[in-house]
């Protein structure tokens, strides 16, 4: 009911002091006629105050026979109304305590999770599988999640490149679907054609969604976010979950710093395999150079015999030719 002066309790709230009516019947402002009638005659109401404002009060009353309270009694009532305010104020630094150390629990699980992603990186120049395995594996923990895949695109056709916790039966039903082109019929390849974070709160009521990929798998919602790479789809993450609802602002953000994460490892792992074929093909020139020198070198030495200029040709022909034996002939 509003807190007003028709009552003992609105009014105590009102004016944050102890309201005490030794008699309903002869106070003029009383207005709950519903109780008077039936009996009621003494009442105190002491406010709880937190910070100088009102936040409820305590309430005692008498039947019948007129009978005052007594000062102590109004002493302890007020007691008992700061002891509630304590109580309450308890439950509430302990509720946002509690949740300050969730978010910080989740702010830190998420944090390592990045960072082991970052070491993962850095430590597999030459292969990004490791990378996949372990965005797969943390989007299932941290989206508390049923499964996670991470997909590929190169431009027509989505491959399964990683998955963490398909049932054999759901694996079996993914692996026979691709290589395939992205279509709507799957979250991840909503978010390739979109470029864009995809949710299906619900796969049964998502008219374009295949359901029976669905079933077989046993989920009932997904989120997906494609890798981009300069506004290019390059792959796409995808986790679900057994039951209908959305995933949260937080753990859609996490997704997308995992994909951030999956295109530098693509990248990276590109970038390497280009700088290390151009060093092979400037390792093998110089390595022709230096035998071509050495060739000459050895004709201008030797001006009176060939024999050593034939040795150095054979030589150097086995080894930049990476052959197990060479020979020449002369006629």
């Amino acid at each position: 009911m509003p807190a007003d002066r028709g009552h003992a309790s609105g009014r105590a709230v009102l004016t944050g002091r102890p309201v005490h009516i030794p008699d309903v019947r002869e106070d003029p402002v009383y207005a709950l006629d519903a109780v008077r009638d039936v009996g009621l005659r003494s009442v105190l109401s002491v406010p709880m105050v937190r910070d100088g404002i009102p936040i409820g009060a305590i309430t005692v009353h008498r039947w019948a026979t007129p009978r005052p309270f007594s000062d102590k009694q109004i002493a302890l009532l007020q007691t008992f109304a700061d002891q509630a305010v304590i109580a309450i104020e308890n439950v509430r630094l302990f509720k946002e305590l509690e949740a300050r150390n969730r978010d910080l629990t989740e702010a830190l699980e998420q944090q390592t999770a990045t960072s082991e992603i970052l070491r993962v990186i850095s430590s597999s120049p030459t292969d990004v599988q490791p990378v996949f395995n372990t965005i797969a594996r943390s989007a299932v923990k941290l989206c508390e999640a049923l499964f996670s895949g991470v997909y590929t695109f190169d431009g027509e056709f989505m491959r399964l490149a990683a998955h963490h916790n398909f049932s054999p039966d759901a694996l079996k039903a993914i692996e026979a679907l691709y290589p395939a082109r992205p279509s709507r019929e799957t979250a991840g390849g909503r978010a390739i054609l979109n470029r864009m974070v995809i949710q299906v709160e619900d796969v049964l009521s998502d008219s374009e969604y295949g359901k029976a990929l669905a079933s077989t798998g046993g989920w009932r919602s997904t989120i997906s976010v494609p890798m981009l790479r300069e506004g290019k789809p390059i792959g796409s993450i995808s986790v679900a979950r057994a039951q209908s609802g959305r995933f949260s602002d937080k753990q859609s953000a996490l997704l997308q710093t995992f994909a951030d994460q999956a295109v530098i490892a693509i990248e990276n792992v590109r970038l390497f395999k280009e700088l290390e074929a151009r060093n092979q093909d400037l390792t093998e020139a110089l390595e022709q150079q230096t035998a071509t020198s050495e060739i000459l070198r050895v004709i201008s030495s030797s001006p009176t015999d060939v024999r050593p200029v034939f040795d150095t040709i054979v030589q150097n022909a086995r080894r930049l030719c990476g052959a197990d034996s060479a020979g020449m002939t002369a006629s």
